[in-house]
């Protein structure tokens, strides 16, 4: 075995000397212009003068536009802005490649969205309307048409959706009755897991409205990261490649773009120094304080990271490259109505998988006697029917209630198991889903409900 101590030299000192000195200058001289001083450090030792890096973010950012060839002449961009570091840096890069003088310049719509979704934190009326303004000024400094909505209005039908311009206060009646739901949820996990959802529902909901068809958000690599190592603890380990991937085609009409994925974190603080950029809000939750399993997946990543560089992007990237069987679906009815992802349990007796045997194992220790029960909060085979109208129980048990005299508004809480996957039921886990399930969500289920039973009842008459 070799040791440091037991090298021996054969004399030839100028060629050690020379090495030496080489990896000193690689340390202060541009690795890419080779004639510059470094002016950014990144992890790694990766070096670049002020010229070369941003010519590498802004390259970073039109390569990963332009390999994946999802955006058109014409197209109409929706760029989900929340004010953060991200988001703020996203929106000067898009005004960066829109300018005449940049060379093939972007050439598609944007149109910027604000959505206030600070719906748990104990900010004022004043902090939340001085927050809107700031917001609304950085918008339109840098040239954007602006818009915002509370996200509350996702309990609304989406032609009620209430998206106002950004300079006009946004529409907040819906706010409390959001705070509700998810006050009666168990913990902060899943009151997390459920803002994350409804707000990306939001977004596709606003698009429709304001006519894009392709949404821009500014996750970077460390929110990528830190998301599927947190869907992986909250059973969504099927989904990780819809997490990572660069676009998001859950929805047919609407796909989610991720242009900044190879972004480091460093690399965005060293670009907003470079040009000023000053962001109007910090990033929330306070991670410092670990309440759920997202808090907890952030500090796990970012410790990880602080002591082997390479942590997130083996993580993301290896989600990237991981893809359930499946996932392309032909029916609605085989997605959950809350995350729009494959249902991912069979009602086939004869295929065990892992799902039935957690449903088994909770029958057995609940010492039900019906092992075809729905996984769910329902006791002893009762079967609650709601309406589609906002935390309104219809009947329960009630046999003079009107909803049993017409089929098409039965909504069954056996129904709403039906459409909900294995993740989105712990949202709602050992809560009443009569205070806790959003109206819109009962609304798609009674859809798919209707649609079910009359295929049912002209099923005989087909050829």
């Amino acid at each position: 075995m070799c040791s440091i101590n037991d090298c021996n030299f054969d004399g030839n000192d100028d060629k050690v000397l020379k090495n030496t000195k080489d990896l000193s200058t690689d340390a202060i001289i541009c690795r890419k212009c080779k004639c510059k001083n470094v002016d950014v450090l990144l992890v790694g030792q990766s070096g670049y003068c002020n010229v070369c890096f941003l010519n590498v973010i802004n390259h970073k950012f039109r390569a990963a536009l332009g390999k994946s060839k999802i955006i058109r002449h014409g197209d109409s961009i929706l760029v989900d802005h929340s004010g953060e570091l991200n988001s703020t840096v996203l929106l000067h890069l898009i005004k960066a490649g829109m300018s005449e003088s940049t060379h093939k310049k972007l050439i598609f719509k944007t149109t910027v969205l604000y959505i206030h979704d600070d719906i748990m934190t104990k900010k004022t009326h004043e902090e939340r309307v001085l927050l809107e303004c700031k917001i609304a000024k950085e918008v339109k400094d840098l040239g954007f048409n602006g818009y915002a909505v509370s996200i509350s209005q996702v309990l609304n039908k989406e032609d009620a959706l209430d998206v106002r311009p950004i300079d006009q206060e946004i529409n907040n009646e819906n706010d409390s009755q959001l705070q509700l739901i998810l006050t009666n949820l168990l913990d902060d996990t899943s009151r997390m897991d459920l803002v994350d959802q409804l707000r990306r529902k939001l977004l596709l909901s606003a698009a429709r409205i304001l006519n894009c068809n392709k949404i821009f958000v500014a996750d970077s690599a460390i929110d990528i990261a830190t998301k599927v190592l947190g869907d992986i603890c909250l059973g969504r380990g099927a989904q990780l490649s819809t997490q990572a991937n660069f676009c998001d085609a859950r929805c047919e009409d609407i796909k989610i773009l991720k242009p900044m994925r190879d972004f480091t974190q460093q690399e965005l603080i060293y670009y907003s120094e470079y040009h000023k950029i000053n962001f109007v809000k910090l990033k929330e939750p306070n991670m410092s304080t670990v309440t759920s399993i997202q808090a907890l997946a952030h500090n796990f990543t970012m410790g990880l990271e602080s002591q082997f560089s390479g942590t997130v992007s083996t993580v993301f990237r290896t989600a990237d490259k991981i893809s359930s069987k499946g996932d392309m679906q032909q029916n609605i009815e085989d997605n959950c109505v809350l995350c729009d992802t494959r249902l991912d349990f069979t009602s086939s007796d004869d295929k065990v998988t892992a799902i039935r045997a957690i449903e088994v194992s909770r029958l057995v220790s609940s010492k039900h006697i019906d092992a075809k029960a729905p996984l769910g909060n329902e006791e002893n085979g009762k079967s609650n029917c709601f309406d589609s109208r906002p935390n309104n129980e219809c009947c329960n048990g009630n046999t003079k209630c009107e909803c049993r005299d017409s089929k098409k508004k039965q909504v069954t809480m056996k129904d709403v198991w039906r459409y909900l996957c294995y993740s989105c039921r712990l949202i709602f886990r050992n809560s009443e889903l009569s205070s806790t399930l959003p109206s819109s969500l009962l609304f798609a289920v009674q859809q798919r409900v209707a649609l079910k039973n009359m295929r049912e009842e002209i099923n005989d008459f087909l050829l």
